[in-house]
């Protein structure tokens, strides 16, 4: 008999529970039946507000959970052991099937002795630590990261790791900069009450020679570029939507700044890259292992599903009171 499970879906705007029928996993895929999944803000957002009446659609990123089978190929899979994946939110997840089964990129092992959440946070942060080596900081490189959301904070704590100093957090909301400290930065601009490039100015001393855009407004990108040094670099994280407007002859071409897009899909190591989804995650969960990388102040909430309704109305009105959050599906039948 087919296995039956629950899943979260949006539905004009609002977000309700369904019931549904889990397949078998099929060549390249494993069956996991979760136990948390993480709400990534951004992109969840844009499904919710872009949803229209009477169409359902699931919702989702990150799941972790324990394998219930596995299918052809992915026998290195077994029975409990612990997975971290690509997924909605729900009971269960049957993984995208695997191109190269010995090396799959939508599923991976959790070998690490950290948390479920703190597992998860892997996926968040391969975006930023991606988006960390694209910028190729050195050590005593003056930071601004734009944007104090999961990412965001993830970013910063990456460029302390990587020597960078200063690095200064710029965000809207006072407690997301008191947790963007505790991550890593050692200035914040709150830009709700100052101009937030003449601040990172300085505070940096003539701009900050790595601007990171982690901020899902467009038209932040024209503060980032103010806030750089010449000759200095702005890296774009934060996958926002649309176009922005900045100056080009004045703000780009005289001061002769680098604007770079990071987007992290790299699943194949070659000889000019190795850096691998696949690795950087790995290397997150060997950090927050030993204690090099801290994400617990990162996560506000481990909710109850039957909640999420609620939640998702936070994220949709605003950054404020809500970090990293994840729904609890050991409970849930």
């Amino acid at each position: 008999m087919p296995i039956m499970g629950k899943r979260l879906v949006a539905v004009g705007g609002r977000i309700e529970m369904e019931d549904v029928e889990i397949p078998d996993p099929g060549p390249g895929q494993v069956l996991a039946r979760v136990t948390r999944s993480q709400v990534s803000a951004g992109s969840e957002k844009s499904a919710i507000i872009s949803g229209a009446a009477g169409v359902r659609k699931p919702l989702g990123y990150t799941t972790v959970g324990r394998v219930v089978e596995a299918g052809l190929g992915m026998e290195s899979f077994r029975p409990g052991d612990r997975a971290l994946a690509f997924g909605h939110h729900g009971t269960h997840w049957v993984t995208e099937p695997e191109a190269n089964p010995g090396d799959p990129i939508h599923v991976q092992r959790i070998t690490r002795d950290i948390s479920d959440e703190q597992a998860a946070m892997s996926r968040l942060g391969d975006v930023a630590l991606h988006c960390v080596r694209r910028a190729e900081l050195q050590i005593d490189e003056k930071v601004a990261v734009f944007g104090a959301g999961v990412v965001g904070q993830l970013t910063i704590a990456f460029c302390r790791l990587s020597g960078a100093y200063p690095v200064v957090a710029v965000d809207l909301d006072d407690w997301r900069l008191e947790l963007a400290v505790k991550s890593g930065a050692t200035h914040t601009v709150n830009a709700g009450r100052e101009d937030a490039a003449a601040a990172v100015m300085e505070l940096t001393g003539g701009g900050a020679e790595s601007v990171f855009h982690a901020n899902r407004e467009p038209d932040a990108l024209g503060d980032c570029m103010r806030a750089c040094a010449e000759r200095g670099k702005v890296t774009l994280v934060g996958s926002p939507p649309g176009a922005a407007r900045v100056g080009l002859q004045v703000e780009l071409l005289r001061r002769e700044l680098d604007i770079r897009g990071s987007y992290g899909d790299i699943h194949d190591a070659h000889r000019y890259y190795r850096w691998t989804q696949r690795r950087d995650r790995e290397a997150i969960m060997r950090m927050i292992e030993s204690g090099d990388l801290a994400v617990d102040h990162l996560i506000s909430h481990v909710a109850d599903p039957a909640d999420a309704d609620e939640l998702y109305g936070k994220i949709v009105s605003g950054p404020a009171g809500w970090m990293a959050i994840f729904f609890d599906w050991t409970r849930v039948s």
